[in-house]
């Protein structure tokens, strides 16, 4: 219904992304945090919540964590193949380093774009 609606006031095309922790805004934080200066944990929860659906209808299995070393800091360099830690199906990741997109989600980009490129000449 809500596409609709969207589709209706000009809307062509809609993208989705993934919810950081939400829990975690300063405003937030000042108006669920109850006087206390910590993240909100239901609003996270929350977060945790959406983007695990998400990530079942796009094909990705995680989008917080990088496939290599940690998933958190590593880039350039520091990542590669042999980092400890690496994940052994960067397919199932949307980024790659602490940075950049998995090479996945790249040919999804890509796919995207060269779709909406078709469309725009035919």
């Amino acid at each position: 219904m809500y596409e609709q609606n969207l589709y209706s006031m000009g809307a062509k095309k809609i993208g989705v992304t993934t919810l950081p922790p939400t829990g975690c805004l300063p405003a937030a934080i000042t108006l669920f945090g109850r006087g206390s200066n910590q993240c909100v944990a239901r609003l996270n929860q929350d977060a945790v919540f959406f983007n695990s659906k998400l990530n079942r209808t796009s094909g990705f299995f995680e989008s917080r964590r990088a496939c290599c070393g940690t998933g958190t800091i590593e880039t350039s360099f520091l990542c590669n193949v042999r980092s400890i830690g690496t994940c052994s199906n960067a397919t199932q990741y949307v980024f790659w380093d602490g940075f950049h997109p998995s090479e996945a989600a790249n040919e999804k980009l890509a796919q995207s774009l060269l779709q909406q490129g078709f469309d725009l000449i035919s």
